[in-house]
């Protein structure tokens, strides 16, 4: 399967470093047990026995108030919702069959690269019905540019989904204009209004009646720009721990070396395999397919159904 050629660009005006990608035209349209902690800033999980990876898994993070039971049909059920009040031990569900459900898969470039893995690993999952609405060279800064939350809202009403997966942030290293003022990337005053954008992105999502699993930036190969997504995913793992329905996945660790530092390759499934293209930013379709297999565990794990990768990648020490 061909993949055409990543683009990037740069909007000098805003401060704006914007990367893109053009998706591949011909991309495509398990049981698992798990641990869950009671009520508390993270969801502990266990990796699935089947699992051949030995990368320390990222764990999900959450808001402490519990989720509304799953609905439509889904058996979608977030581990908050499994945990009695005031539990403090660890317990385990039996997955619930999946029923029918919608996942809404909307991002940017990198969202792109993720909804390519999500696509191949779960696109003959009975029952589930993947919906992708993913624009390259996007994000939450940029509203004059592309508004995410008119679109969101237009495909909300359309789509219906009970599950919108997440992955902003590429573009989003860049001043913006807070009441009349350019407030540089990472201020006080920038920080408190792009919260304020992935909050209103969570809450119109938890209004549709549909839960947030938003998937954290991956650690990238330029140090600036890798510094500037730890920025941004401190904003993300802040919104879910404080907005109900929202969970935060990261992805970093998966994807760094065992000291912390970027990678661009791997040994994927016993096999020597390049995981980003060139900008060290972007996925290759191997690396689109371990992203893909790892989201999907943790799918699995954090909504409590049974879920299972087609042609799982995994990432050996």
């Amino acid at each position: 399967m061909c993949r055409l050629a990543l683009m990037a660009l740069v909007l000098i005006g805003a401060q704006l470093f914007t990367v893109g990608a053009v998706s591949a035209s011909t991309r495509d349209a398990g049981t698992l047990r798990f641990a869950i902690s009671a009520p508390s800033a993270s969801i502990r999980t266990a990796h699935s026995k089947s699992s051949k990876s030995k990368v320390p898994l990222d764990e999900p993070v959450a808001d402490k108030v519990a989720f509304r039971l799953a609905s439509r049909g889904c058996g979608f059920t977030p581990a908050s919702a499994l945990v009695p009040s005031g539990a403090t031990t660890t317990t385990v569900h039996v997955p619930f069959a999946l029923g029918h459900c919608r996942l809404l898969e909307i991002g940017d470039s990198l969202g792109d690269d993720l909804e390519y893995g999500l696509r191949h690993e779960l696109q003959f999952t009975p029952g589930l019905k993947l919906i992708q609405r993913n624009k390259v060279s996007t994000g939450l800064s940029a509203s004059w540019y592309y508004n995410w939350p008119a679109h969101l809202k237009t495909d909300l009403h359309k789509y219906h989904p009970n599950l919108v997966v997440i992955l902003f942030g590429a573009n989003d290293e860049q001043a913006l204009d807070v009441n009349g003022t350019s407030q540089p990337f990472g201020s006080p005053k920038w920080r408190s209004d792009y919260l304020a954008r992935v909050r209103r992105i969570d809450r119109l999502v938890v209004k549709a009646g549909a839960y947030a699993f938003w998937v954290g930036l991956p650690i990238a190969a330029p140090k600036s720009y890798s510094k500037g997504l730890q920025t941004l995913n401190a904003v993300y793992r802040e919104v879910a721990l404080s907005t109900p329905g929202v969970t935060f996945q990261p992805i970093w660790r998966l994807l760094a070396k065992k000291n912390g530092s970027y990678r661009g390759d791997a040994i994927v499934n016993k096999v020597p395999t390049a995981l980003r293209v060139s900008d060290g930013i972007h996925f290759t379709e191997k690396g689109d397919l371990v992203i893909g297999t790892f989201i999907t565990e943790q799918l699995s794990t954090v909504y409590n159904v049974r879920l299972r990768p087609e042609e799982p990648a995994y990432i050996d020490r």
